[in-house]
């Protein structure tokens, strides 16, 4: 059986430094996390979950097909990895992931992240008959998302202490990494800052 890959969308940040809820900005027809919703259901993915506060829950929750979910981080002093295991939790809890599987991180701040991408990452990651533990898209030579993590590999943050990051899991580990060069499109930008928003909605 193919292996699966599940999308984890991380929409739970409260925008310090953005100063208003940066998921929920207009992109396009819909709002930036919209957009990364729906380049998760126009790829061949086979599910997703994603981990959101409780003003995003309250946006998205009850307007998603089957076999998506919506999972609650509303700490505002969280770090991403404790969304990342909130949001394995649920994953593990709803889609019954099999070792072999595939969990692709995605970014509700980087809305340009395209269909085509997220299905070149994971059909990369189905091909092998030895699957990369940890999958990395580079654009002109730098890393970006979305990364896709072997499930087994990824359930060691479980144990991790809270000072700990997700990327620490490719330092620690550089021989688990496959780096799969993307050439048709530049990297998403990283919406942190009112000054990034203003590029992001300029590159429309």
């Amino acid at each position: 059986m193919a292996r699966q890959v599940y999308a984890l969308v991380l929409a739970a940040g409260q925008a310090r430094r953005m100063g208003r809820l940066k998921q929920l900005l207009p992109f396009g027809e819909g709002t930036m996390l919209d957009a990364v919703i729906d380049a998760v259901l126009e790829s061949p993915l086979d599910g997703m979950v994603i981990v959101a506060n409780g003003q995003v829950t309250e946006v998205i929750e009850g307007r998603l097909p089957e076999r998506c979910f919506v999972t609650l981080n509303d700490e505002a002093r969280s770090e991403m990895i404790d969304s990342v295991r909130i949001g394995l939790d649920c994953l593990e809890q709803k889609l019954k992931p099999d070792s072999a599987d595939g969990v692709m991180i995605l970014l509700a701040d980087q809305p340009q992240v395209s269909a085509g991408v997220i299905a070149t990452c994971a059909e990369t990651f189905r091909l092998p008959r030895k699957p990369p533990e940890v999958l990395i898209p580079t654009y002109h030579g730098r890393r970006g998302h979305p990364t896709i993590f072997l499930i087994s590999r990824l359930k060691e943050i479980e144990l991790w202490p809270a000072d700990k990051k997700l990327s620490d899991l490719t330092h620690d580990h550089p021989e688990i990494v496959r780096e799969l060069p993307i050439t048709l499109c530049p990297m998403p930008i990283d919406v942190n800052t009112p000054e990034d928003y203003a590029r992001l909605t300029e590159s429309l």
